[in-house]
């Protein structure tokens, strides 16, 4: 993940690359972006190509290809059921056409973020928005690549 960090607040030369968000409405926020202290929760800093790395990364390992970061023991815990819900590791897990799907949102103000995967077929979509609506465009683009390539399931894109 070249172009990621938890870095807060950004520094300048990636200020550079960063986008500013929008409100409900499409306007601008005053400032830029929010530095947030929950790293672990709203922190990161990333872009859809690093996003689409990860999840390969989870994809291969999940195979039982030899992970470059991850361990196969942590990729089995990511991606396994806790306690009730469709919920595992950092991930939701659903069953949906001919398999499993692994997925992740995310939501700070003026940004939204989705990241899907299915476990097994090696495909998935990443997309960002710089805009507190931007789960519409996101559940659209989701279900255009879904159509567009194949996917065993056209249900939504976006976790319920």
């Amino acid at each position: 993940m070249e172009h990621s960090t938890f870095e807060q607040p950004l520094p300048p030369d990636r200020d550079l690359n960063a986008t500013r968000g929008h409100d409900q409405d499409g306007r601008a926020r005053g400032p830029k972006w929010h530095v947030y202290p929950e790293l672990a929760a709203a922190g990161l800093w990333t872009t859809p190509t690093d996003l689409a790395r990860f999840a390969i990364e989870v994809q291969k390992t999940a195979r039982g290809d030899a992970g470059r970061v991850l361990t196969r023991s942590s990729v089995v815990e990511m991606l396994s059921p806790v306690g009730v819900g469709p919920f595992a590791v950092g991930f939701v897990i659903e069953n949906e056409g001919e398999g499993w799907y692994f997925s992740h949102t995310g939501g700070n103000r003026g940004f939204r973020a989705l990241l899907k995967a299915h476990r097994a077929k090696g495909y998935g979509v990443a997309v960002m928005t710089n805009a507190d609506r931007g789960g519409e465009v996101m559940m659209e683009i989701g279900r255009r690549v879904a159509k567009a390539y194949g996917w065993d399931s056209l249900d939504q894109p976006v976790p319920r």
